[in-house]
């Protein structure tokens, strides 16, 4: 029998299909983003909702735990520890405004504003807008100076800002709806990329948002047709077990002390989603891979990946950490991983990583404890 139809080691193993940041029943609603004058309608209809983005936080209402934007640092590695070791367990909810509330204090300040889409299972169907207004942010607009000369920001921002609490998108999806984590997670990845690419990468001069904010325009006149999208960074992240069904997790050198988790890289340019499977294991462990099963994605917009989640299957257990990533690693048995869990002597990933799942779909079950 040739290798490639041997029978899969992985055929019991379903697709992840219920990652909290790949949620969403909200329209994005691609074809009216370029609607001339959509966002000045939407903003001055009543009806429509506005979901607050200050960095990779977004608004909730009011006696909410707070997490800080300052805490978020995930641009070097997309497996990170996540900020929110206290998350909350109970039901979060955005905190929506009417537009009209605060589109004249968002025209005034030259806030970027979001067309996220339309909810068509509500009836009338509800249109959201996402509206950036986290501190010194400034978004080049036709009645708004270009970058390098941000309008005065009101003391009314600073009390809109006030009036919520502002929780951190891991540790706000795993509390939410489908509908405000989908919402969220489109608002804070948009936002971000805008917030970061102020200028043309092709000939420096300011960008300009376009398509309801999805996309940029160069304010270079000999450039104008030029249009820029979000850039995606891919990464794979991946469950190993060898052939005793023990799971791999290792603890990078840059992580916090105890936190334990999958394997996980970016991808190089004009590589396959297998190759870096495979070259991420051996760089990191020192392990050959084998079978490669794929078991599903959800964006991570911090700043801006996608993770695309994979089991794999170690043709050896002998684990060679490279200790420059790496600081170790180990294989855990079910047993002993819940037992390290619950005593607190591994720390797992946060319950809106796609990491996290991917080791409770290993274990059969939820972790419990944290």
């Amino acid at each position: 029998m040739s290798a490639d139809s041997a029978p899969s080691m992985f055929a019991h193993v379903g697709a992840l299909t219920s990652l909290p940041l790949s949620q969403t029943v909200v329209d994005l609603d691609v074809d009216r983003r370029g609607d001339e004058g959509l966002l000045d309608r939407l903003v001055r209809d009543a009806a429509t909702r506005v979901v607050l983005v200050d960095g990779a936080c977004v608004a909730v209402p009011k006696q909410h735990a707070s997490c800080g934007t300052g805490e978020l640092s995930c641009t070097e590695d997309p497996a990170a520890p996540r900020p929110d070791a206290q998350a909350p367990t109970g039901e979060l909810e955005l905190a929506l405004l009417s537009a009209p509330d605060i589109g004249e204090l968002a025209g005034a300040n030259g806030l970027l504003m979001v067309y996220l889409g339309i909810d068509r299972t509500e009836m009338p169907a509800v249109s959201y807008l996402g509206i950036d207004v986290t501190p010194r942010t400034t978004i080049p607009r036709d009645d708004v100076p270009a970058a390098g000369h941000e309008p005065a920001c009101d003391d009314r921002l600073q009390s809109l800002r006030e009036r919520f609490d502002w929780i951190e998108l891991r540790s706000f999806a795993p509390c939410a709806s489908a509908r405000d984590v989908g919402l969220a997670t489109s608002a804070v990845a948009v936002c971000t990329w805008q917030r970061s690419q102020r200028f043309c990468p092709a000939c420096g001069a300011p960008v300009r948002p376009i398509l309801s904010g999805w996309a940029q325009t160069c304010t270079n006149p000999h450039d104008e047709k030029r249009l820029l999208f979000p850039r995606i960074e891919p990464a794979v992240i991946t469950a190993i077990v060898d052939d005793e069904d023990r799971i791999l997790l290792q603890h990078n050198r840059a992580w916090r002390p105890r936190f334990h988790s999958v394997s996980a890289g970016f991808v190089e340019a004009g590589e396959s989603l297998e190759h870096a499977v495979r070259r991420e294991a051996m760089e990191e462990v020192g392990i050959e891979i084998g079978e490669v099963r794929y078991l599903g994605s959800q964006a991570w917009p911090f700043p801006a990946s996608i993770m695309l989640g994979f089991r794999a299957h170690a043709l050896s257990a002998e684990v060679r950490v490279d200790h420059e990533e790496v600081g170790e690693a180990r294989w855990f048995t079910r047993e002993e991983l819940e037992h390290e869990v619950g005593t607190g002597a591994v720390e797992p990933p946060g319950r809106a990583s796609i990491a996290r799942h991917m080791i409770e779909q290993w274990l059969g079950h939820e972790l419990q404890g944290r």
